[in-house]
């Protein structure tokens, strides 16, 4: 055979086998499978995440928050189911209890449950957003109410008082949040209602802790996010504007209407600019400055001291020992509803700093607050936030005032607190460390450092400064002990408080976190002013499930 035909014999060979091999079944590569049914079992709904199996219709999902856990207090303030906390997670003037063992609800973050909304509107690449609220305790099933913790409380000497304070939350059905508003992602986000401040919105994203109440002192004090004043961390009747352009971002706040619109100032304004930027392998350094004023702050405080309790020595009663009101007035005048209000304008920036790289995360932060004496003062009174009663004050100098207003020294309305600034000084830094995606760990230092505004204003107008002396306070507790103490004089004189905190947070499946930790909480010289003990160790450990 000549080469042609041998060539010719191999290709007709070739074809042939190809042919053959086209006619033989083929092995198709196995279909996807349909993702879990999230429903099908309890443990498939414990681990997806509340985005991958929402609660939906028409655009609208339901989703709660539910936390609740255990503590210990070296020098604790009982339980109270009214307060958002329920429990005083660093060292406070009720502090006064000694060792504690604690129902502790709400150590990670605050119990929610609520409603949000994101609808496209067409294809014109804007949406409809919306949220509504609420924060709960989950052991009382109360809304977070946290004047009502105050009132229950008002007058009582502090070893018979329990965890109390102001808050920007006051049992309102909605006491988050609820606001409607825009959204496009060239645009911006336009939001209009009760929101969170730019302010709050950044210590929950700078913060080691994440504003965890139980290992924070910015999660359980709103003060640091209303520049001063807690009621100035969420405005309730606010326009909130935020965009993104490439990798920076800008943001504005203005409150419209003041405390007759539910605020707990007569007006807020803040502003922010910040970014995000990459750096070579791979870490990511993410800055925002946030600047802030409000005008007429309101800080509600109640009236309790450490020496209200006495032992008798005559009647029928003598040895036994007494506690009385320290509501100011006849009896019948005025009650526990009635709130002592300090007064502030509050100006202030905060400059926030995190670094991204790898498994690491490391945080560090400034705040500058000044607060001065407010623009205007109220003699007259006036309803607070959660329709509370800030009674007008009775001037000395009318006739038989002191029938009704003993203390020429005391005020419902206080409007002269800051004749010279409060400057405080607000630094924490901290890190966390993903030691897997199921866990991390964190730990964080936060310290505030405040002046001495101890100054009052003469006759003539001279502002001229009091004393900051060591002050030793006798008294006798409710039990009949006596005590003994020495602190400085006057809140008002230079102090300082610092933080130090830890906590491991493992997620076994998505919607749950199992967290333990421990803060330990120290109060110095000025601040520590009117307190019983001035430290605090709390460990806590808890259940976090998302819905």
């Amino acid at each position: 055979m000549n080469k042609f035909g041998a060539s010719l014999a191999i290709l007709i060979a070739a074809s042939a086998g190809a042919a053959q091999a086209a006619d033989l079944p083929t092995t198709k590569a196995p279909a996807a499978a349909p993702p879990a049914n999230c429903y099908a079992s309890v443990w498939n709904w414990l681990n997806s995440s509340a985005a991958d199996c929402p609660i939906s219709y028409m655009g609208v999902t339901l989703y709660a928050t539910l936390d609740a856990g255990f503590g210990y207090e070296s020098n604790g303030a009982g339980y109270n189911g009214w307060f958002n906390n329920g429990v005083a997670n660093i060292i406070t003037k009720q502090s006064t209890h000694g060792p504690q063992w604690l129902q502790t609800p709400n150590g990670l973050s605050q119990s929610v449950v609520g409603l949000k909304m994101s609808e496209p509107l067409g294809s014109s690449g804007w949406s409809l957003i919306g949220v509504a609220e609420t924060g709960f305790n989950p052991y009382a099933m109360n809304l977070a109410y946290a004047q009502k913790s105050q009132q229950v409380n008002n007058g009582k000497s502090l070893f018979l008082q329990n965890a109390n304070a102001d808050s920007s939350r006051t049992g309102q059905p909605l006491n988050s949040q609820w606001y409607l508003g825009f959204s496009n992602p060239t645009y911006g986000t336009l939001t209009g209602g009760r929101v969170n401040t730019l302010s709050l919105d950044a210590i929950n994203a700078y913060d080691p802790m994440g504003g965890a109440y139980a290992f924070s002192p910015l999660g359980y004090s709103g003060s640091y996010a209303g520049f001063g004043d807690t009621e100035a961390a969420r405005a309730n009747t606010a326009v909130k504007y935020r965009v993104d352009i490439q990798n920076f971002r800008l943001g504005g706040l203005v409150q419209v209407g003041g405390y007759n619109w539910g605020n707990g100032a007569q007006g807020q304004y803040q502003g922010q600019v910040g970014g995000d930027f990459k750096f070579p392998g791979g870490g990511v350094l993410s800055v925002d400055g946030i600047a802030n004023f409000s005008k007429d702050t309101v800080n509600l405080g109640t009236f309790g001291t450490l020496t209200q309790c006495s032992t008798l020595t005559k009647g029928p009663f003598a040895g036994e020992t007494g506690c009385s009101s320290s509501i100011p007035g006849p009896a019948g005048v005025y009650s526990q509803s009635d709130f002592q209000a300090t007064l502030s304008n509050n100006t202030g920036f905060m400059l926030n700093t995190k670094y991204k790289w790898q498994a690491w995360t490391f945080y560090a932060s400034y705040e500058y607050i000044r607060q001065q004496n407010p623009s205007d003062s109220y003699p007259n009174g006036f309803e607070t936030i959660g329709y509370f009663n800030v009674p007008g004050t009775i001037p000395a100098t009318l006739k038989n005032a002191t029938k009704y207003w003993p203390s020429s020294t005391a005020q419902w309305d206080v409007t002269n607190a800051y004749n010279v600034p409060r400057i405080a000084n607000v630094v924490w830094f901290g890190a966390k460390y993903a030691v897997n995606s199921q866990l991390d760990v964190a730990a964080a230092y936060y310290y505030l450092g405040q002046n001495n505004y101890n100054f009052s204003i003469n006759s003539q107008g001279v502002t001229t400064p009091a004393a900051c002396t060591a002050t030793v306070t006798n008294g006798t507790k409710p039990n009949g002990q006596a005590f003994s103490i020495s602190r400085i004089s006057s809140g008002k004189c230079a102090g300082s408080t610092d933080f130090l905190s830890f906590m491991v947070d493992w997620r076994p499946v998505k919607r749950v976190d199992v967290y333990a930790g421990v803060m330990l909480s120290n109060v110095y010289a000025g601040l520590a002013s009117g307190y019983y003990a001035t430290q605090t160790i709390n460990p806590t450990a808890g259940l976090r499930i998302k819905f």
